[in-house]
């Protein structure tokens, strides 16, 4: 064997030995990475993050922080909103208990929906933090988008006719898209705030209709649109 032979073998043998080539099939060789397969990215379950049950807990938790502690003061028309998302969350845990999970899981949607609407509502007339400036407004892209998706869904789901507490948020979501357009010409954070509260209330009665029967709701198209270029992210409120 000649010394350029040697060398070869020497040189197989010591990648094989530390694992970077394996024998494949019929006697070839294959790669630790082609040989191990690639683990599919699938669901990540439950255990991966906060479920809706716990993200409306946390909701509901800052609003009664928000509420209790004077910070800020609702609006009388908040108030019957926020015993009726309390009214969800325990539905939901009650549900959940009894293994109902289907309808568990829609009222559990339902509240953190409700609940996360009534935090953009508080936030929307909050006092500014001393000493902390509000960030540089950019653009109108995300409240012209926003104010469009919400006009959409409002004609969607008011279409299905929810009833009940579902009938109850999404008339709040009609009166706070109103004052959203309103604010949109002279504040535009307080307008984003009523429009984002506005938008998640459009979701509880979605959930509550799904909640009562798996088949006869269909849920409405998302509507959410891409982005557009830069030179063109500047426009007015839609009407």
């Amino acid at each position: 064997m000649t010394r350029g032979m040697r060398g070869i073998v020497a040189l197989l043998a010591a990648t094989m030995i530390g694992g970077l080539i394996e024998w494949g099939p019929a006697g070839g060789f294959t790669s630790v990475a082609e040989a191990k397969p690639k683990k599919e990215k699938g669901d990540k379950g439950p255990k991966r993050g906060k479920n809706d049950l716990q993200k409306a807990y946390d909701a509901l938790t800052d609003v009664a922080v928000w509420t209790e502690a004077g910070r800020a003061r609702p609006p009388r028309d908040l108030a019957p909103l926020i015993d009726q998302a309390k009214d969800l969350y325990r539905d939901a845990v009650r549900a959940a208990r009894e293994e109902e999970l289907w309808r568990a899981d829609e009222l559990a949607k339902a509240a953190h929906d409700a609940a996360r609407g009534l935090v953009h509502a508080l936030r929307a007339d909050a006092p500014a933090v001393r000493g902390i400036p509000a960030p540089p407004f950019r653009d109108n892209y995300e409240l012209d988008d926003l104010l469009r998706r919400t006009r959409d869904r409002l004609e969607d789901v008011g279409a299905a006719a929810p009833r009940g507490t579902g009938r109850a948020f999404l008339d709040a979501a009609r009166r706070f898209y109103d004052q959203a357009r309103q604010a949109a010409r002279e504040d535009t954070s307080r307008a984003l705030q009523l429009a984002r509260a506005a938008e998640a209330w459009t979701h509880v009665g979605e959930h509550l209709m799904q909640a009562d029967a798996r088949t006869e709701y269909r849920s409405p198209p998302d509507r959410r649109r891409p982005p557009p270029p830069e030179d063109r992210r500047r426009s007015s409120p839609p009407n």
